[in-house]
């Protein structure tokens, strides 16, 4: 192998200064990287980046240094007074002292568009080596682009589509390496979940910034469920048989170098296997998955997240929607707490039971709200179904989608348990 060749990067050069979070956003040295590889025929033995390095904003480059080899060079100062352009200069005094002292380097590549930089071009070509220049056409001095003997264009960050993701915070640096490295996957088999989900913990054990957190403080668990939703865009671990992402971890980390530690009241995180933090103690992992299909597991899925479908009584719900049904003058228009205190001066149920019922069918769209921008507690309900029995079609509906939702196979059987809806409900349906 050929390895001829020097690549030198301008970090403060590519970024277009600090103060351009677009460009650092979307800057990666592995495209750069590649890109030259594919323009010279040389293989790179000396490589250095100059920048701030202290700049948290640059942390999601450390993964691109630390996988292509790149020896980073602190600078300090930048945009102070006569100190501006130390990174410029150090560079030129490298790639001088490394044409001096390395016969066998014959390529240098000057990663940047800096006018500076056409007189060290110049010197090298004096000592008969090979430049290629390397920086975006807008930032890129002409007399640099026309002393060099080839030129590589990159591709200008703003017109990049943005590394940004609903529900991704974009200026964590974990989750942003992440991103860069792979490409969201669409609906997946169970057991394709998991390998995914194990994919991600190595991730986060080889990520420079994720492994000190796994072996310090320990790692937050939003991070892995960020780059869980990004990776897997319908991704929810309901149809594996977790109610909670907590026990899904426990799952996953099983075989793997990481666990999680639990510290009250409701304070998790993720570290390595033989690591501790006091007082954090060791949740136990699940070591195989459950059957999911069974009435608890039904009614804990439909209890979470929205639409809420909360446990009840059948009984309750057909002596509340046929006594709303009823009297619907009296029971328009009210807020859910008013009509939470008509029913209970007349049924005899408690709160919580009139209450449960009454989201579900709010979750079943069994009433008409006002106005829709509000929160539920807030709104006036007007009962919406012709008579009881749309009602108990609609909540049939809602509960059965939801469950389709995220399970996918509903097991009807096991989901008419759960319902205990009569028989006639049944007919109506399939009418």
């Amino acid at each position: 192998m050929n390895f001829n060749t020097a690549i030198l990067y301008d970090i403060e050069n590519l970024i277009g200064g600090y103060g351009k979070t677009e460009y650092i956003q979307n800057l990666s040295l592995k495209e750069i990287f590649h890109s030259i590889q594919e323009l010279n025929d040389g293989l790179p033995c000396i490589q250095k980046a100059y920048a701030n390095w202290s700049d948290p904003r640059l942390k999601h480059l450390r993964d691109d240094i630390n996988e292509l080899g790149i020896e980073p060079i602190q600078m300090f100062g930048f945009g102070r007074g006569t100190q501006k352009n130390a990174s410029d200069i150090q560079l030129a005094i490298d790639a001088v002292e490394i044409a001096f002292t390395h016969d066998h380097i014959k390529n240098f590549v000057i990663v940047s568009g800096d006018g500076g930089f056409s007189s060290l071009a110049k010197k090298l070509h004096e000592h008969g080596k090979y430049v290629i220049g390397c920086a975006y056409r807008k930032a890129t001095n002409k007399i640099f682009e026309a002393v060099s003997d080839r030129f590589l264009w990159l591709e200008e960050p703003s017109t990049k589509p943005k590394l940004q993701v609903d529900g991704v915070n974009a200026n964590d640096p974990i989750v942003m390496s992440f991103i860069r490295q792979y490409e969201p996957v669409n609906f997946v088999s169970n057991e394709h979940v998991i390998a995914i989900a194990k994919e991600c913990l190595v991730f986060l054990s080889n990520n420079h910034d994720a492994a000190l957190l796994l072996s310090g403080a320990g790692l937050n668990i939003s991070i892995f469920s960020q780059i869980m939703d990004y990776r897997l865009q319908s991704f929810n671990y309901f149809s594996l048989g977790f109610v909670r992402l907590i026990d899904f971890l426990r799952f996953i980390t099983y075989e793997s170098n990481c666990k999680i530690i639990f510290k009250a009241p409701s304070e998790y995180r993720m570290v390595s296997k033989k690591h501790s933090i006091n007082g954090f103690s060791d949740e136990s992992y699940v070591t195989k998955l459950s059957n999911i299909h069974n009435k608890e597991f039904y009614r804990k899925i439909l209890s979470k997240g929205t639409p809420m479908f909360k446990s009840f009584n059948e009984e309750v719900f057909d002596k509340v929607v046929a006594l709303i049904d009823q009297y619907r003058l009296a029971y328009e228009g009210n807020l859910l707490s008013e009509l939470i205190e008509k029913l209970d001066s007349l049924m005899p149920y408690s709160d919580n039971e009139i209450k449960n019922c009454l989201l579900s069918m709010v979750a079943a769209d069994c009433f008409e709200r006002f106005p829709e921008d509000k929160r539920i507690s807030e709104q006036q309900l007007t009962f919406a179904p012709m008579d009881v029995m749309e009602a108990k079609v609609l909540l049939y509906e809602g509960m059965k989608a939801k469950l389709e939702k995220l399970i996918v196979d509903v097991d009807e059987d096991v989901f008419m348990s759960v319902m205990e809806v009569p028989q006639e409900v049944e007919m109506a349906e399939k009418m």
